[in-house]
């Protein structure tokens, strides 16, 4: 999946989610709050990794990684980000940077 439609679903869902009862709509502070959660979720699993290795689990690492990058689309949304873009001129900047050496 591209990352502009991966964007799109990403929205598409939460949209609905957000609609469901007893539910408020995400802003920019709670996006943000859930993307800390998750990525202390992948922190968990990787220190696991190495202290814990019986507690360790690469499915639910996978897991929480597209859980962060779900959240990174909804604070990209709310600000009107695209992402495509951003990520593009991104890997520019890596190439430009890798030519120099």
């Amino acid at each position: 999946m591209d990352i502009k439609k991966f964007q799109d679903e990403v929205i598409r869902v939460f949209t609905i989610f957000d609609h469901l009862p007893n539910r408020r709509k995400h802003t920019g502070l709670s996006a943000v709050t859930h993307l800390m959660e998750e990525v202390g979720e992948v922190a968990r699993q990787v220190t696991s990794e190495y202290h814990r290795p019986e507690k360790f689990d690469v499915k639910n690492l996978g897991q929480e990684l597209a859980d962060v990058l779900q959240f990174v689309v909804v604070i990209a949304d709310l600000y009107k980000i695209d992402l495509s873009q951003e990520m593009s001129n991104s890997i520019k900047k890596v190439e430009d940077k890798i030519s120099k050496f």
